[in-house]
């Protein structure tokens, strides 16, 4: 099972870095170095997972049952197990998500390295949050382990769920933009009071980040990997959602007009079908159902 396993990595992984270093969208966008990243990362897996697959006995795998499902459809059988779904959905996720974490993490991460030497403290402070944000989300994309316990339970099956949590990146939102105006901006100025002010976003996004450390390497959209009960998620259960979406406001007060208020109204409609999807994907896991009895609030602790 374990050469099988690897083999079928092999074969899967490599066409979604053809898919990826071909596809004109991912061509034109991302920078060469999430392109050599990921053929990095695959002549990795290439040497060393032989070493890990000997010492580590394995169950199948989802490229095994893509590969077993593929074989199906050239007998005609269209007809998908649970866990062939989940394999299929979760390479769909990983396609579009990973090399999107991967640009962000290197945006980020040249411009921490552009801010050490022309410095602002709030800007810093910003960049060093997104990019330790979206290496983790990187890194879980990628890693799918069992001593990591971050096992794809099951994918968000629904058009509604994808669609909520895919027009938030590029390049859909970009789409979006063309048409609802976004006035939110991070480095907004807010006279006397900008200092305070950049503190509280400042704050707001730790809480946000304090949630992608809680999920780990569980972290990733669209899925369950195991229910998640650690701060922040023990106050309320969507504080990563509220804390961006507060973060947007704020900047939002010193620009503030009636169709970037809708823009926003918009957008925060977005996040809350997004959570709403969520819950309805996690409640089919019981874990779920016994952590919503215990975090009654979605949002605002004691009132919603």
């Amino acid at each position: 099972m374990s050469f099988k396993n690897y083999i079928s990595n092999l074969i899967i992984f490599g066409f979604s870095l053809l898919f990826v270093r071909t596809f004109p969208y991912y061509v034109d966008y991302l920078r060469e170095e999430v392109q050599n990243t990921l053929l990095y990362i695959y002549f990795a897996y290439l040497i060393l997972a032989p070493i890990y697959y000997y010492f580590v006995k394995t169950e199948t795998n989802k490229s095994v049952l893509i590969i077993q499902y593929l074989r199906k459809l050239l007998t005609w059988n269209i007809h998908t197990t649970k866990e062939e779904k989940t394999a299929i959905l979760f390479l769909l996720v990983k396609l579009f998500f990973t090399p999107l974490m991967l640009q962000f993490f290197f945006q980020n991460f040249h411009h921490v390295k552009f801010l050490l030497n022309h410095f602002n403290w709030f800007g810093f402070a910003l960049t060093s949050i997104f990019m330790i944000d979206t290496f983790i989300f990187g890194f879980a994309y990628l890693i799918e382990l069992k001593f990591l316990n971050n096992i794809v339970k099951s994918v968000e099956p629904t058009f509604l769920g994808w669609f909520v949590a895919i027009i938030c990146y590029p390049p859909f939102n970009w789409l979006i933009g063309d048409h609802i105006e976004w006035g939110a901006n991070d480095y907004a100025t807010f006279g006397i009071y900008t200092n305070f002010v950049r503190v509280l976003i400042i704050f707001l996004i730790l809480i946000y980040l304090s949630a992608t450390f809680s999920l780990g390497a569980k972290a990733s959209n669209l899925t369950n990997r195991g229910i998640v009960t650690k701060f922040p998620y023990s106050i309320i259960r969507h504080p990563a959602y509220v804390s961006k979406n507060l973060m947007w406001w704020i900047t939002l007060i010193p620009v503030m007009s009636w169709k970037f208020a809708i823009g926003m109204f918009f957008w925060s409609f977005i996040y809350y079908l997004r959570a709403y999807t969520e819950e309805r994907h996690l409640s089919q896991d019981q874990d779920y159902i016994t952590y919503k009895e215990k975090i009654k609030y979605k949002f605002i602790p004691y009132i919603y």
